[in-house]
């Protein structure tokens, strides 16, 4: 072959490897890109599976502490209900007034405490144990005026001293 035939093969090999480039060029732009979303998809995943498990624990730490502030109400209630028997057979078991100022002062108190389990409990969304405890505080405080009725029936010697009968 002749040197200028040489020259027209090369000429001809490089318009057809230009007019190619763009081709490849667009596959290989193509290729990182597809590449590129694919590990930002990834590191994406990744990163909101570990806000997932951070959330689940958060929340399983609340339920554990809700759980807990629940059984301190309950023990509470429990308390208070033992209370109330107690002073109820206190009452009950004597013919006389067997109540003072201090029993009266617990029973306001008892209701208090009831009336603030009664605001937690609408706080957590407990509704009818909430009901259960003002309507317990409730019958304390009605207790508590019936007995505040009494005290005030008898002399103020007897009411002083802090006994009665």
């Amino acid at each position: 072959m002749q040197p200028h035939q040489y020259a027209l093969s090369a000429g001809i090999a490089l318009l057809f490897l230009l007019s190619a480039l763009p081709y490849l060029f667009s596959i290989a732009r193509r290729r990182a890109l597809d590449q590129g979303k694919e590990i930002g998809l990834a590191e994406r995943d990744a990163i909101h599976l570990a806000k997932v498990r951070d959330l689940r624990a958060e929340l399983d730490e609340i339920a554990i502490q809700r759980e807990a502030e629940q059984r301190k109400h309950f023990t509470t209630i429990a308390n208070l209900k033992r209370h109330i028997f107690e002073q109820d057979e206190r009452i009950t078991s004597y013919t006389e007034l067997a109540v003072n100022r201090a029993d009266y002062e617990k029973l306001i108190g008892a209701a208090e405490t009831l009336r603030l389990t009664q605001r937690t409990l609408n706080a957590l969304k407990s509704q009818t144990q909430a009901d259960r405890a003002g309507a317990q505080a409730e019958a304390i405080v009605e207790l508590a005026m019936r007995v505040h009725a009494q005290l005030r029936d008898i002399p103020t010697s007897t009411s002083a001293t802090g006994t009665a009968g």
